[in-house]
């Protein structure tokens, strides 16, 4: 086992790889690179290097992991999130790319923020980002998972940001020592009925209180609409994520009830995904 090549370990996990993943030649290089701790550059000009029995030990176990539809951000530990690397742990929620819209989004409507609440740290690469962009100070981020808190901290720690108050709370139950410019949250929004239909790498990995309200996926933005007034300053915001389209109507329906102005953004798929409220 301790001659099989670098080229011929690609060859393998891409084969192994290919029935889970359309990504599964860049896949193959990722865990590769993360296995031998090299840069591509360097993966490529060593084709025919043998494996040790060490490293190919564990490629073959990192290409079993993920043919069990481990996520690759778990395998790996770490994912890239609006260019900034984050430190990832197994029973945290992993961000998806459509969320880095958050950012772009605030850039172009609201650039500067200064007392923020974000509800659902997770790796803290939301106001991570929002700190690192200059675009808020003085954010406080909450989440009920306590994992979340401690990797939350962590990024924080390793990319330098000080602005930034990781709590672990749950937003149906804080009390509020003041108002806030603006609130952020992608919340649970999946409906109890429609876990089932979830790929196995969220279902399975994904902790289940980041991905449902154990109702109809409703619950946070019912709480927003109805607190919002209550906790935003005057001419504060609120950006939302949601995630079926089915579900814009419904949400749009319970801010507009209330009074408030609103905005729909759309995702990389061109797909509703965001909502902005305004007072």
């Amino acid at each position: 086992m301790s001659s099989i090549t670098i080229n011929s370990a690609l060859s393998i996990a891409q084969k192994a790889l290919r029935p889970i993943t359309k990504n599964y030649k860049n896949e193959a290089l990722w865990l590769l690179q993360k296995c031998l701790k090299i840069d591509s550059t360097k993966l490529f000009l060593d084709l025919s290097k043998p494996l040790d029995i060490m490293e190919n030990k564990k490629f073959i176990k990192f290409i079993e992991r993920r043919c069990d539809r481990e996520p690759l951000q778990q395998i790996l530990k770490s994912i890239d999130f609006y260019g900034y690397n984050f430190n990832l742990r197994k029973d945290v929620f992993i961000p998806r790319p459509e969320t880095e819209l958050f950012v772009d989004i605030l850039k172009k409507e609201s650039p500067y923020q200064n007392k923020v609440l974000e509800v659902g740290t997770g790796t803290g690469c939301i106001p991570i980002v929002l700190e690192l962009e200059q675009l808020a100070t003085k954010i406080l981020s909450i989440d009920i998972n306590l994992d979340a808190i401690k990797l939350a901290k962590n990024n924080a720690n390793l990319l330098g940001c000080i602005n930034i108050n990781f709590e672990i709370n749950n937003i149906f139950q804080m009390k509020h020592q003041s108002k806030y410019d603006l609130i952020i949250s992608n919340p649970p929004y999946i409906s109890l009925k429609d876990l089932s239909l979830l790929e196995p790498e969220v279902l399975l990995h994904d902790p289940l209180s980041a991905l449902t309200d154990y109702d109809n996926g409703l619950l946070f933005y019912k709480y927003f609409s109805k607190m919002g007034k209550k906790l935003l300053n005057n001419n504060g915001k609120m950006l939302l994520e949601f995630g079926k389209i089915e579900q814009c109507k419904d949400i749009i329906e319970l801010f507009v009830q209330e009074g408030y102005n609103y905005n729909i953004f759309n995702d990389l798929n061109s797909d509703p995904r965001f909502i902005l409220i305004k007072l």
